[in-house]
């Protein structure tokens, strides 16, 4: 159940982090979430205002690590209800395909995109599992994987396989951007209970080399702001400075909430 804006209730988030490891990989999850929340919500954070400055802060991330994009074509996987797939059409890419396995959030992507979207490149959204394999889609310039293999893979033969699937629908020397919640802590992890070495590792398996890394989401920041629509004059000033701390403070990456990783595959 939803409050205000897009919030769920206190206790239903703690239950849905409690048993994270058993429902975030299923579809049936997203498609419940996709049907009982409003706005970016759906696939981010329950707070819509928390995730209005956590979208600016994303994009802003993402540019800086793979600036211009025109002429290009992106795959979007996990792409939820499309908001990153709407952000490289409009940045001027060739062509966009968002992938997902949730078919609720797919037909939300749709819906939302043919509402919103202003776009200069055409936007397809498809049903797809990473684990299985993105064949389907064909072959790529850049593949952008926000949140989807932290709660789609199991263990680390899952995400290596996922990656390899990825790899595969990139061209040779083309990029792959990963922005996940990347944590030992059984208090931040989602599904993988894998430190970035391991999956820097699983990627260098995967055919894919490393060329840049950063990071966002101040944790302390984050549990308070994304839960609840608390006032934007409070919100943002707050993420702000907590995203400060992180770009000026390399050793407060720990306290990043997701870690952001470019790779190339091999040419």
């Amino acid at each position: 159940m939803t409050n205000g804006h897009g919030s769920t209730s206190i206790w239903q988030l703690f239950k849905e982090r409690g048993n994270r490891s058993a429902i975030y990989h299923a579809s049936d999850y997203w498609d419940a979430r996709a049907s009982a929340r409003e706005g970016m919500a759906r696939s981010l954070w329950p707070s819509n205002v928390f995730n209005e400055v956590w979208d600016v802060r994303q994009r802003e991330l993402i540019i800086r690590m793979l600036g211009d994009v025109r002429g290009r074509r992106v795959v979007d996987v996990g792409c939820g209800t499309g908001r990153m797939s709407r952000f490289f059409a409009a940045a001027g890419a060739r062509e966009v395909v968002g992938v997902d396995f949730s078919p609720s959030t797919v037909v939300a992507a749709r819906e939302e995109t043919a509402r919103t979207a202003q776009a200069t490149a055409p936007i397809k959204f498809a049903e797809g599992d990473v684990v299985a394999g993105l064949d389907h889609l064909g072959t790529f310039d850049d593949a952008i994987v926000l949140g989807c293999f932290s709660v789609a893979c199991r263990d680390e033969a899952s995400l290596e396989k996922a990656m390899r699937n990825v790899a595969k629908i990139v061209r040779p020397g083309g990029r792959v951007l990963i922005m996940e919640p990347i944590h030992r802590s059984p208090l931040l992890k989602r599904v993988l209970h894998l430190g970035l070495e391991e999956w820097i590792a699983a990627a260098n398996r995967a055919g894919l080399v490393l060329q840049g890394a950063d990071r966002m989401g101040f944790v302390p920041v984050r549990f308070f702001c994304s839960v609840r629509d608390l006032p934007r004059a409070v919100v943002t000033p707050v993420f702000r400075a907590g995203e400060w701390l992180l770009d000026r403070a390399p050793y407060l990456s720990p306290l990043a909430d997701y870690k952001m990783l470019l790779f190339t595959t091999a040419t």
